[in-house]
């Protein structure tokens, strides 16, 4: 059964890779009252998260691949957020898992906007660790990669409000993810504010040679 799941997403990419040439083009985002975290030729405003990963600016965009060894890590910026929206136009090669990490802070604390772009992977889920190891969806998507072109930059646009906040999702002009978190044993999941992140995993979970690119990462803050 399994087998049979993973060939129908696998036909499902290839499809959405035939279907996408012309619909992105016709895409344009509202960024009214955005301002820019990246400014298009520095890390300026960024920090290393953890030590794995390589980052560079190349052509306008923070192009994130692993280490020797498969070592990945995480990208934030230096300043903390708490309710926002935030947009990013971001490319994947195949295969590769990245994401965008929400109120991060170390141990364990924050909610991540999934772009696993593999066969087995889910682009615009919410995902978190789980208290003591490892980590669980808290919200899948299956919807996701049905908006997902591999020959262009996808746009995405994430608003994360409130505590337990609410997360939506939208790639394009399509909202893919509408979470609403909620306490646990009477208490928030995790923090309501932390840093943003960007992600090259670590391992297997990136194929050799795989880059992902982020450019035009901005965000409104809300009052």
């Amino acid at each position: 059964m399994k087998r049979y799941i993973h060939l129908i997403l696998l036909i499902t990419m290839i499809f959405c890779m035939k279907s996408f040439k012309s619909a992105a083009a016709q895409f344009k985002a509202d960024l009214t009252d955005f301002v820019p975290l990246f400014d298009g030729k520095t890390l300026d405003g960024w920090r290393k998260f953890s030590e794995g990963g390589n980052w560079k600016v190349v052509d306008g965009s923070i192009v994130g691949d692993q280490l020797p060894g498969g070592r990945g890590g995480l990208l934030v910026t230096e300043k903390k957020y708490s309710d926002f929206e935030l947009y990013a136009e971001v490319l994947t090669t195949y295969p590769l898992d990245t994401g965008l990490f929400l109120r991060i802070l170390q141990g364990r604390n924050h909610y991540q906007v999934t772009i696993d772009y593999r066969p087995t992977g889910e682009v615009g889920a919410i995902y978190g660790p789980l208290p003591i190891k490892g980590g669980d969806f808290f919200k899948h998507c299956f919807e996701g990669f049905s908006h997902w072109n591999p020959y262009e930059y996808n746009p995405v646009r994430v608003r994360i409000e409130g505590q337990p906040p609410r997360i939506q999702v939208w790639i394009r002009d399509t909202e893919v993810t509408d979470f609403q978190d909620t306490l646990i044993d009477g208490k928030p999941r995790f923090s309501d504010s932390g840093f943003i992140g960007i992600q090259v995993h670590s391992g297997e979970s990136w194929g050799e040679g795989s880059k992902v690119a982020f450019r035009k990462i901005m965000i409104k803050e809300l009052k």
